[in-house]
């Protein structure tokens, strides 16, 4: 194996591979619009693809995407918060109803 690596055409190739001896590697900073705008024109892209049955649930993802608090922090949070707490109401609904 080493030997293949330390030979001339290994070299060569990889010499070939980089188009230039200033091209690097470099890390792009992107905003959370930007993709969420790219996002949603893939979602675009795929409903119109997409079967029948899948579509109400790409609408609801691109409708997620959308809204005005879309991908912020927290959105989430309230509405798993409810739903533990109607959980709960409904567990302590149901030891009533047992004891009586």
């Amino acid at each position: 194996t080493i030997k293949v690596l330390n030979d001339d055409d290994a070299l060569d190739l990889f010499k070939k591979t980089l188009p230039s001896a200033s091209a690097s590697l470099v890390q792009v900073r992107v905003s959370a619009s930007t993709e969420r705008s790219r996002a949603l024109s893939l979602l675009r892209a795929i409903h119109k693809k997409a079967d029948k049955n899948l579509r109400p649930a790409l609408d609801m993802i691109a409708l997620t995407l959308s809204g005005k608090k879309a991908m912020s922090q927290g959105t989430f949070d309230k509405v798993i918060k409810m739903c533990d707490d109607m959980v709960q109401m409904l567990k302590n609904e149901q030891l009533d109803d047992d004891n009586k």
